[in-house]
């Protein structure tokens, strides 16, 4: 560099000349460096290399000596426990306002247990005429005389809490659970009695006990799923039958059905509830009008005095 005054050669570090006095330009002043000749630039990238403030005990040191902490790292476990903290929460709140909303429902019938559905045995079709609610002169001595009758001998028909005698030829079914509870018991007669007769129990959880504000409400609800089953229609509810019935110590309710059929004929189904002990109870029997009285002598009246509760 020299002076552009005098022309005077200067050295790097002149600030003015020392021939003439005339002040060195800072424009065009060298950039000194007090790094050895041979030095590596310095690094123009903060990111690329550790902080030369940084001390080994994790704080920032600013020029003046005093130390500085840096601002706090979260540490994965504790994110991850925060996370975890909030993914519960959220579960746990739409599991409460899922129960919430069943109950909700299940206390307005939504979840009312059904009868299950069963085959029928309906009398044989003859030709079309039109239908009667029953027969005026029902038949007598078409049905067999049980000679005795036997106590239910299947181990798991104790699981209905109640016990009865049936003909004793007569077929003990197998107790069904359904998917809510609901258990079912059937007794049917021999097959060689090509009758429409049967008889079922249904034993009812407790949850279905605020489906159903009453006895007579369970008894409607049967008697539509029995209808539905059975593919029948025009149900006639007979008044001149007895509303309620005591058995095993008990008062139930009682409902009696009359739906027509096209011989002329009517199917008659009684439907029987009871509350006991935190469960329902219910008892549903048919025949057709034409041996109505006669299955109830014989069969059906038997079967009913014969029933008490286990406990």
């Amino acid at each position: 560099m020299t002076c552009t005054q005098c022309k005077t050669e200067l050295p790097a570090y002149a600030v003015v000349c020392p021939q003439c006095g005339t002040a060195v330009s800072s424009g065009t002043s060298a950039y000194y460096s007090y790094l050895p000749a041979d030095a590596p630039g310095w690094p123009h990238d903060p990111g690329a290399v550790a902080s030369p403030w940084l001390s080994t005990s994790g704080v920032a040191l600013h020029s003046s000596g005093t130390a500085a902490a840096l601002p706090a790292q979260a540490h994965p476990a504790r994110r991850f426990n925060r996370w975890l903290t909030v993914v519960v929460v959220l579960l746990l709140s739409c599991l409460l306002g899922a129960g919430f909303t069943v109950g909700l429902l299940w206390t307005h019938g939504y979840f009312a247990p059904k009868a299950p559905a069963r085959s029928v045995q309906l009398p044989s079709q003859g030709a079309s005429a039109t239908a009667t609610p029953a027969a005026q002169n029902p038949a007598t001595n078409v049905l067999p005389t049980p000679s005795s009758f036997k106590p239910l001998s299947n181990p798991n028909s104790k699981s209905l809490g109640l016990t009865m005698n049936l003909p004793q030829d007569w077929v003990e079914g197998q107790v069904n659970t359904s998917s809510s509870g609901v258990k079912t018991l059937t007794l049917d007669p021999p097959q060689n009695l090509s009758l429409p007769l049967s008889l079922l129990i249904v034993q009812f959880p407790t949850e279905a006990n605020q489906a159903f504000s009453n006895a007579q409400d369970l008894d409607q609800f049967l008697i539509q799923n029995f209808a539905q089953a059975a593919s029948l229609s025009n149900p006639q509810m007979l008044s001149n039958t007895p509303q309620m019935r005591t058995l095993g110590g008990q008062s139930w309710s009682e409902e009696d059905v009359s739906f027509p059929l096209n011989n002329n004929q009517s199917l008659h189904l009684v439907t029987l509830s009871v509350m006991y002990k935190q469960h329902y109870y219910s008892i549903q029997f048919y025949a057709s009008s034409d041996i109505f009285e006669e299955a109830m002598q014989k069969y059906y009246d038997p079967m009913l005095d014969s029933l008490h509760f286990l406990s």
